[in-house]
């Protein structure tokens, strides 16, 4: 039974666009929710899948405007946050600033916004950096400086925000934990596509590599070191392939299997079914080397060991917590850590789930919204 907090204030959680493509914005959310605060959430566009969500809680949504694809480039951009502004322009204006909390879920959420929030107070949730993209930081930073609360999903980048931009406090840390969902191997398979992709692996044990398909060289060296294994396992890659990039993996190892990516928290069906879960960044940029990745606490909710690279987001979190072998992506390495790991899987599974376990978002957020409502 979680201890319900009191605020005076009923929140607005706002998203921009793709509310389902940000599992942190939904965990606090739904954290909001199971404390007992009053909360509504708005958003410009979402797959059915956080939807549902919302409404089997009974958490109320209003679905704004969301005109991405209109135009090309940076008009499309501007388009859609003119658009998003005047739509939540147009809302606040039936609301009193006295009687809500405003919370932008993401950096990107907020920006359009400067200039037009008046006396309304606000928390703003920073899921990156942007120290690679200038004119952003500066907006985020104006923003940061000026709202109730700020928050980050990983505790270095926290520090560094406060230090860039002069904050009060360190913003309060929310590392990207699932929240609500029973996280267990072989989650149930509840649709089509992950019941077609289970149905594929034949109930074999599997490689995963999950989310944006990039750097296309580290991939290249999973595949290679599978390859070198003599085919122990199949490597699955789930995501969004914007570079093309499967088709040249499946050349190198030809036991690839390449599936789009599934709307959160159904990937997470298939997941659940994984034998070793691979995380990398290549570090960079502040925003890359102090990497804040939901992966590793999906991988590590089912007990599931973890191949990273040597950057310091990963080396300090899973690898400090022994359930990743931390090693340079090299095919070699790569395959001595998969070695490793089946010697000993039971101890790198222990210390995932250990890992999953000792990360209390519940408690950030009782002291958030206690501080956010204090008078």
């Amino acid at each position: 039974m979680l201890m319900k907090v009191y605020m005076s204030k009923r929140t607005i959680y706002i998203v921009k666009s793709n509310l389902a493509y940000y599992p942190p914005c939904m965990s606090q959310i739904r954290m909001i929710h199971d404390l007992g605060a009053d909360i509504e959430v708005w958003f410009g566009s979402s797959k059915d899948s956080a939807k549902e969500i919302l409404s089997q809680e009974g958490i109320p949504y209003v679905e704004l405007v969301d005109p991405r694809g209109s135009a090309s480039g940076m008009l499309d951009v501007l388009i859609n946050w003119k658009s998003f502004r005047d739509a939540v322009k147009k809302r606040l204006k039936t609301i009193g600033s006295n009687d809500v909390l405003l919370w932008f879920g993401t950096a990107e959420t907020a920006m359009p916004m400067i200039g037009a929030l008046g006396d309304f107070e606000y928390v703003v949730s920073a899921l990156e950096l942007y120290d690679d993209i200038p004119a952003k930081k500066r907006l985020l930073g104006k923003l940061c400086r000026n709202a109730r609360a700020v928050t980050a999903c990983e505790i270095t980048r926290a520090y560094i925000m406060r230090s860039w931009w002069g904050l009060d406090k360190v913003p309060y840390v929310f590392p990207n934990k699932p929240y609500g969902s029973k996280l267990e191997k072989n989650l149930p398979l509840t649709c089509d596509e992950t019941r077609r992709i289970i149905d594929d692996l034949g109930g074999r044990e599997f490689v995963i590599y999950q989310g944006i398909l990039q750097n296309e060289e580290c991939v290249a060296e999973i595949a290679k070191a599978l390859a070198d294994l003599d085919g122990r396992y199949p490597l699955v890659l789930m995501g969004i392939d914007r570079n093309g990039m499967a088709p040249r993996i499946k050349q190198i190892f030809g036991d690839t299997l390449y599936y789009e990516s599934i709307p959160a928290p159904r990937h997470l069906e298939v997941t659940s079914r994984a034998h070793i879960g691979v995380v990398f960044y290549d570090g960079s940029n502040l925003n890359k080397a102090f990497c804040a990745p939901n992966k590793i606490y999906e991988y590590s909710s089912f007990g599931m060991p973890m191949i990273a690279n040597r950057i310091p987001g990963l080396l300090n979190t899973v690898g400090a917590a022994g359930c990743a072998e931390c090693v340079d992506l090299r095919a070699d390495k790569i395959a001595d850590a998969i070695d490793a790991i089946d010697k000993d899987y039971e101890r790198y599974s222990e210390a995932a789930r250990s890992f999953f376990e000792r990360t209390d978002n519940i408690s950030v957020m009782c002291e958030l919204l206690k501080d956010v409502d204090a008078v």
